[in-house]
């Protein structure tokens, strides 16, 4: 217990925290008719968006350092009130109050390994749903939280006692995740979790600047691949529903095309120093989906817009035989743009170094819950061969002949 005075203080070293939670955003394709159409926005209350919340809520109690729940002495009348104590939460601790009052449940009926492949969520869940003693009986902290005391406007109507309890549930579940959140065997997830996304951005990097190596100017196509919400869900389309097997048959379908079929439909040059790489992940929204470069010759691709529109055709139409959505990013408007024409110089090179590589190759907490062991989710295309050039001036026609006269008589 503090008081007021020393709760402030409290509140302004909270304050200097980031406590900021981003908003989830995602890209969904809706089935409209016969055409699989694209929308990009919030998608608030989804099971997506409340693991996401939770996820990032836990990853910043892990860094924090301050008790986040307390109690105050406050000035009241007995007559009216039963308690001479004040619940206080800080800016961190109103929004894990949020993730309690989730239901929790919905994500685990729904995905019961869950926990295990993020385990920002796992440990969350392991901490609030334990069982506590309340009233002369024991029920889970979280349904008690949410059920007898959150979902009230008026946080202090329990008697003093009765809010101690929640205040010191609530902190133990906090010290629990960090406790958790800091442990050696956590790290130790942590770094093997983020090591293979780290190579994949390495790798698609090289190939980029490999690709530069043949073209200094560069047009870099990038878009997301997907499918309509319908066929995600097996209690909508039934037989019809994506499977990670039509997923795959479909993947190798985009890869050839890309390899082998792309440059017949360009102008002549259009995929000398070609490159292009396939990213896989699943969503708790949108289930399987791509994130796709690829990477021409910019002195001969002009319009990124249209080549980019034309093999989301191709996705869309053939290789998915209308089940498959797609977003062309170069049709949309970027604050820091780093795809289109790219060169050497260019501002471009930089914002594709720092924000496109590592979004299309940021770690992915789901596609283990679906992809076979041992299966790959990415896939960047072998980088292009760089032809060897001549040193030394260019003869002319004149000393060419005179060479070869020489060499004539020498015989």
């Amino acid at each position: 217990m503090i008081d007021e005075n020393e709760f402030k203080h409290v509140a302004d070293v909270i304050h200097g925290e980031n406590v900021e939670i981003k908003p989830y955003q995602t890209l969904l394709f809706d089935l409209k008719g016969d055409k699989v159409e694209s929308a990009y926005g919030p998608c608030e209350g989804s099971i997506a968006s409340d693991v996401d919340y939770i996820a990032q809520c836990v990853q910043k109690v892990i860094e924090s350092k301050c008790q986040l729940f307390h109690l105050i002495p406050v000035r009241t009348n007995l007559q009216t009130r039963p308690n001479t104590m004040s619940f206080r939460a800080s800016e961190l601790g109103e929004c894990f109050l949020k993730c309690v009052q989730m239901d929790l449940d919905r994500v685990t009926d729904k995905y019961p390994t869950i926990g295990k492949y993020n385990p920002y969520f796992g440990i969350f869940h392991h901490a609030v749903t334990r069982e506590v003693e309340f009233e002369n009986a024991t029920a889970r902290l979280d349904t008690v939280a949410s059920e007898e005391w959150l979902r009230f406007r008026d946080r202090d109507f329990w008697p003093d006692e009765t809010l101690a309890l929640f205040i010191d549930c609530l902190n133990e579940a906090v010290e629990r995740i960090r406790r958790e959140g800091n442990s050696e065997a956590f790290w130790d997830w942590k770094k093997a979790f983020e090591r293979q996304p780290g190579e994949n951005e390495q790798t698609l990097w090289s190939l980029i600047l490999a690709c530069l190596n043949v073209n200094h100017h560069l047009s870099i196509l990038r878009f997301d691949l997907g499918y309509a919400q319908y066929y995600c869900d097996p209690e909508l389309s039934g037989a019809l529903a994506i499977t990670y097997d039509e997923v795959r048959r479909h993947r190798v379908a985009l890869r050839r095309f890309l390899k082998q079929e792309l440059k017949k439909r360009l102008r002549p040059g259009a995929c000398k120093g070609m490159g292009f790489a396939i990213k896989g992940e699943y969503g708790l929204d949108k289930t399987y989906h791509f994130h796709v470069v690829v990477i021409l010759n910019g002195d001969v691709v002009g319009e990124d817009i249209s080549v980019t529109e034309m093999i989301c055709d191709q996705w869309r139409d053939t290789i998915t035989n209308g089940k498959g959505g797609a977003y062309n990013c170069n049709k949309a408007n970027y604050r820091e743009c780093g795809i289109g024409s790219v060169r050497y110089s260019s501002e471009k090179l930089r914002i594709l170094r720092t924000k496109v590589v590592p979004y299309v190759t940021k770690p992915d907490f789901y596609i283990g819950m679906v992809k076979p062991e041992g299966h790959r989710s990415f896939w960047p295309s072998q980088p292009p061969k760089i032809e060897a050039r001549r040193r030394g001036r260019r003869r002319s026609k004149a000393e060419s002949r005179c060479t070869i006269d020489s060499s004539a008589q020498a015989k």
